[in-house]
C-alpha cells in the first residue's frame, strides 16, 4: 500500500514554516472561521486491472494517468460540510 499526497503540500508550499510533504486523507476539515459550505468529492473507479502501475509520487494527477484505458465503471459522491451553524440544514437527515 502506498500514501498519496494530499492538497496541503502545495496549498502550503509557499509558508516557511508548514512546507513539506503532507501524506493521507484528513477527512473534511473546512476551515474554521468560513462560513460557506464546502464540497467534498469522492470518485470511485471499477477496473479492468488488480492493481495500477502509478509512476513517480502517488499524486491525483499520477492516478488519473495510470487509470487511463482502465475505467470499466466510475460513480462519484458530492457532500456539503461547514462548521457554520446557521448552515444546519446541511447536516439535518433527509426527510
Amino acid at each position: 500500500m502506498r500514501h498519496g499526497l494530499n492538497d496541503f503540500t502545495t496549498f502550503f508550499a509557499n509558508d516557511t514554516k508548514m512546507r513539506g510533504e503532507y501524506y493521507g486523507y484528513d477527512g473534511p476539515a473546512p476551515p474554521w472561521n468560513d462560513e460557506r459550505a464546502h464540497r467534498y468529492v469522492f470518485m470511485l473507479y471499477a477496473t479492468n486491472v488488480p492493481s495500477l502501475d502509478v509512476s513517480g509520487t502517488l499524486t491525483g494527477g499520477n492516478i488519473e494517468r495510470a487509470l487511463a484505458g482502465h475505467v470499466l465503471e466510475q460513480a462519484t459522491l458530492t457532500g456539503l460540510y461547514s462548521l457554520n451553524p446557521d448552515m444546519e440544514s446541511l447536516h439535518a437527515p433527509a426527510g
